[in-house]
């Protein structure tokens, strides 16, 4: 009886001590970094580089618009905080990818011509979305890995 309720105690220890897996709040999780971006946007400490140029069309022999990026870094950790992407093409198209502890956590997408694109990522995941479809998406991610390769490149 004694060995049973030892064997009881210490398998209660071992799954107590397992935990219970955490789930994530989409909602507070999107809420919170929310407030990040406009920190962020707000934050004149930051240091900033810009860089511009001419965007041209598939076969590269027609300039079709141009671009600004802005770059805002952090001047103590020289860790990168936002991207801005300004591209000017008729229609003006202003892409902002934010990152977090050296992490992409919102890409926000304003246009002069569709509804405001948003995209919330947790840990590389995308836990919520919204007026974007899958491939947009993709495209976005991809600039944002880009972007984040040639601030550290530098």
């Amino acid at each position: 009886m004694k060995v049973k309720g030892i064997l009881l105690a210490i398998l209660s220890v071992m799954i107590l001590s397992c935990g219970t897996r955490k789930t994530i709040n989409k909602d507070e999780l999107v809420a919170t970094l929310n407030d990040y971006t406009t920190k962020v946007d707000g934050n004149t400490a930051l240091k900033q580089a810009v860089s511009d140029g001419v965007l041209t069309d598939l076969q590269g022999a027609e300039d079709i618009g141009t671009y600004k990026i802005y770059v805002d870094y952090d001047k103590q950790t020289n860790d990168l905080v936002r991207v801005r992407n300004v591209e000017k093409t008729g229609n003006l198209r202003d892409e902002n990818y934010y990152f977090k502890d050296n992490a992409l956590v919102v890409v926000i997408v304003k246009s002069s011509v569709a509804k405001e694109k948003r995209i919330y990522l947790n840990k590389g995941n995308i836990i919520s979305s919204s007026n974007i479809d899958s491939k947009e998406e993709d495209l976005l991610l991809s600039k944002a890995k880009r972007f984040q390769s040639e601030y550290k490149s530098n």
